[in-house]
């Protein structure tokens, strides 16, 4: 057991009553479960504790009577003594603490599993909601937010730090879910802009911010039973308007669609205009898409070549079969994301090593402006096209060093 003691003797009554409410509190509970990896308290972990001064442990426990206070009264209590005292009133745990479970309140309501019923979560919705520890659930608002700065809200007004590896967690493990949910509406200023795209905003869905604007009011559970019944219409409307702007291609005659914006303008292009002119007659295996890895992939006629792909390996975005010179031609479509350098070719050469036919490379952009950032770049004995001059390939080397061309 441990105990605190003075100088080898008991403390006063007042002062142990004041210790006891301060190591009861919120507050503490808070701190110690952030700092420690542990749930047991030894006498290190009490010896390291930051108290509050001697008058405020005094202070405290001059207010207890007869009967030692409830959970929710110590906090009151070290509200009151403590932290109104101080002046980080804009950070107080009690009150983050508060709201955060608040929060988890709500996504527990609204259905989320329990993957998604923590800390994260609950810290992205109100970031969405550009709502603060102290403001009320009814000045809720949806300001347009991407990830950096939903995790710079987080940090400022909660102080949750996140490091900048965790970017991905939270779009992947929270956003993602909130999207599949119509919690929220991605992109609602540019519905062409790709998902993928580093200006991605998100948006509290419209009339999910009308119902979390009633929590803590007498409007909240029916509010809550008309926005579930209502789920899957809205579900189904953002999907339709999100469909609406997708880019239709064909391939073997079948009419598919990749999402919107990005690279997809470009791969659109390479099929339309760039396979018939230079792979005329060849057999399209793969089509990647920002939202879907195998938008198309013909993944028997790849094997066929001696090749399997893993599921993890960074495929080109388009992969075409042109049977006549029997050629493997990768294509890469360059928007955000570089070209086919040095180190792009041999990562493609890796990941083809058991093809049975040689491989043509080939960078693709959608103007001779977007090319020039990235010409120093291009590899050697690749090539590369540009869809606003597609009847001709800039060739990088290769058999030919000097070719005579007819005038």
């Amino acid at each position: 057991m441990n105990y605190f003691h003075k100088d080898g003797r008991g403390l006063s009554h007042t002062l142990a009553c004041g210790l006891a409410v301060y190591l009861n509190s919120t507050l503490v509970d808070l701190f110690f479960r952030l700092f420690n990896g542990h749930t047991q308290v030894n006498a290190t972990d009490l010896r390291k504790l930051k108290y509050p001064t001697l008058e405020q442990l005094l202070s405290l426990g001059t207010e207890i009577k007869e009967r030692f206070p409830s959970g929710c009264e110590i906090d009151l209590l070290v509200q009151n003594k403590l932290l109104n005292m101080s002046n980080q009133s804009d950070k107080n745990p009690i009150k983050i603490k508060s709201r955060i479970d608040e929060a988890l309140q709500i996504l527990r309501q609204l259905g989320f599993p329990r993957r998604q019923l923590n800390e994260r979560s609950a810290l992205t919705l109100l970031a969405l909601l550009d709502l603060k520890p102290t403001d009320s659930w009814n000045l809720a608002t949806s300001p347009l937010m991407g990830i950096t700065p939903i995790m710079d809200f987080m940090a400022q007004h909660y102080g949750k730090t996140y490091k900048p590896n965790t970017r991905e967690t939270v779009c992947r493990q929270t956003v993602h879910q909130f999207l599949d949910a119509a919690l929220i509406v991605a992109n609602p200023d540019n519905l062409s802009r790709p998902i993928n795209s580093p200006k991605t905003v998100y948006q509290i869905e419209e009339s999910a911010l009308e119902l979390l604007r009633t929590y803590g009011t007498n409007e909240w559970e029916k509010s809550i039973s008309t926005y579930l019944a209502s789920i899957e219409t809205l579900k189904k409307q953002y999907a339709q308007e999100r469909e609406m702007s997708r880019i239709p291609i064909v391939i073997a005659g079948e009419i598919k669609t990749l999402s919107p914006g990005g690279q997809n303008i470009l791969i659109e292009k390479i099929i339309n205009d760039f396979a018939p002119r230079f792979t005329p007659g060849g057999k399209l295996i793969y089509v990647g898409d920002t939202d879907e890895k195998f938008t198309h992939f013909d993944e028997a006629a790849l094997t066929d070549l001696g090749v399997t792909i893993d599921s993890h390996g960074k495929m080109p975005d388009v992969i075409i079969h042109l049977t006549t010179n029997n050629w493997l031609v990768l294509i890469e479509a360059v928007t955000s994301h570089g070209p086919i350098n040095a180190k792009r070719k041999k990562d493609l050469e890796s990941l083809f090593k058991g093809v049975k036919i040689p491989l043509v490379m080939v960078t693709t952009f959608l103007s001779r402006k977007a090319m020039v950032e990235y010409l120093p770049e291009i590899a050697w004995e690749t090539d590369v096209w540009v869809a606003e001059d597609a009847t001709h390939v800039i060739h990088f080397n290769g058999e030919h060093l000097l070719q005579a061309y007819e005038i």
